[in-house]
C-alpha cells in the first residue's frame, strides 16, 4: 500500500499569559528556529515525514483495540535494544501467516493488525524507545487511519490492517526525500560522494543476508558520510535492487547537493559532507530571508523591552 507524505505540524496550549507581547515573541522564536534547525543535528525521533491511508477506522472497535496493544509492544521491544521487530495482534495462527506471505488470508476488513518497527544500527534503546513512543502520542498525525507509516530521524514505525513486508511491488514508490540547499561541483567531492555510494550499494546486501533484522551499512570517503539501511525481512536481492534505485534517486533527483536523503518503502539511503550544515530545501526559506527575520524580531524585542522600562519609570515616579 502506497501512502502519501503528510507534514506534521505541532499544536500546544496553555493558559492566558501575563505578558502576551513577551509570550508571543518567545513563541515566534521557538516556532523559527524549530524551522531551520539543521537536520543533521536533529534527535532520534524528530519528525521527517507520514503516510496515512485514506481508510479509516471506527472507535472502539476490535481493531482499534489490536492495535493499541500493537503499539504498546513495539515501544517494549524498542525498549530491550530490537533494532527491529514485527508484530500481529488479533490474528489467528493461519491469518498471520497469510499476512506475512502477502496473501489474502489477511483482508482490509479484518480486526487484525499488523505492525513493525525498526530503527537505524548504533541507536541507543532509550533513544529507539523515545523515537517509537514520541511518533504514536500525537496521533492527530495520523489520526484513526487503518493503515500509516511514520519515520523519524531515527525509527521507522508502520502499522496495517495486513501483513507489511514481501510485496516488493507495493513498496517502490519514494516515500520521501531531500536535498540540501548547498550544492557543490567540486570534484574532490563529487569523486567521494560516488566512493561511498558504491560501497553502501556493495555492502548492504551482504549485511541483510548476514541479519534478519534488515541490513544496515556506512561508508566513508574524505569529507562525505554516507549511510543505507533496508526494512528487516527483506531478501538480500531485494534489498539491492532498493538501495539502487535510492542510489538513483539521490543523483537524479538531487543533483550535486551535498547532502540527501532518499526514503523508499523497503530501504533508505543518505549522503551528507561533514562540512555541510544540512538544511533541506523543502524546510530552508533562504539565509537572507532569516537574516531580515531575525532582524525584524530583535527590533520588536527592543521596543518591547523599552515599553516595559518606560511603564516600569512611570509607576516608580508617580
Amino acid at each position: 500500500m502506497s501512502l502519501p507524505p503528510r507534514q506534521c505540524c505541532p499544536s500546544t496550549g496553555a493558559a492566558s499569559p501575563k505578558h502576551p507581547m513577551i509570550s508571543c515573541l518567545a513563541a515566534v522564536v521557538v516556532l523559527l528556529h524549530v524551522g531551520v534547525a539543521p537536520a543533521a543535528k536533529a534527535a532520534p525521533g524528530t519528525f521527517v515525514y507520514a503516510g496515512c491511508s485514506p481508510s479509516r477506522y471506527a472507535p472502539n472497535t476490535a481493531f482499534e483495540s489490536n492495535l493499541n496493544s500493537l503499539l504498546a509492544s513495539m515501544v517494549s521491544a524498542a525498549s530491550s535494544g530490537a533494532t527491529y521487530s514485527s508484530f500481529t495482534s488479533g490474528a489467528g495462527r493461519e491469518e498471520a501467516v497469510a499476512a506475512a506471505a502477502g496473501g489474502a488470508g489477511a483482508a482490509s476488513s479484518s480486526a487484525s493488525a499488523y505492525g513493525l518497527y525498526q530503527c537505524r544500527g548504533g541507536l541507543r534503546p532509550a533513544s529507539a524507545r523515545r523515537a517509537c513512543a514520541t511518533r504514536w502520542r500525537g496521533g492527530a498525525v495520523c489520526a484513526n487511519a487503518r493503515a500509516a507509516s511514520l519515520q523519524s530521524d531515527g525509527c521507522l514505525v508502520r502499522y496495517g490492517a495486513r501483513g507489511l513486508v514481501g510485496r516488493a511491488a507495493a513498496d517502490t514508490p519514494v516515500a520521501y526525500r531531500r536535498c540540501s540547499a548547498g550544492t557543490s561541483g567540486d570534484a574532490g567531492f563529487l569523486n567521494a560522494r560516488g566512493a561511498v555510494l558504491a560501497e553502501l550499494q556493495q555492502g548492504v546486501e551482504a549485511t541483510t543476508a548476514a541479519a534478519s533484522s534488515g541490513g544496515y551499512k556506512v561508508s566513508a570517503s574524505g569529507p562525505v558520510r554516507g549511510a543505507a539501511q533496508c526494512l528487516g525481512g527483506v531478501p538480500a536481492s531485494q534489498c539491492a535492487a532498493c538501495v539502487s534505485q535510492a542510489v538513483a534517486q539521490l543523483g537524479g533527483t538531487c543533483g550535486a547537493a551535498l547532502a540527501t536523503d532518499v526514503y523508499l518503502a523497503q530501504c533508505s539511503v543518505r549522503y551528507w559532507a561533514n562540512s555541510n550544515n544540512y538544511r533541506s530545501s523543502q524546510d530552508n526559506s533562504g539565509d537572507d530571508v532569516g537574516r531580515t527575520v531575525a532582524i525584524i524580531i530583535g527590533i520588536i524585542a527592543g521596543l518591547a523591552l523599552l515599553v516595559v522600562f518606560i511603564s516600569f519609570l512611570r509607576k516608580a515616579c508617580s
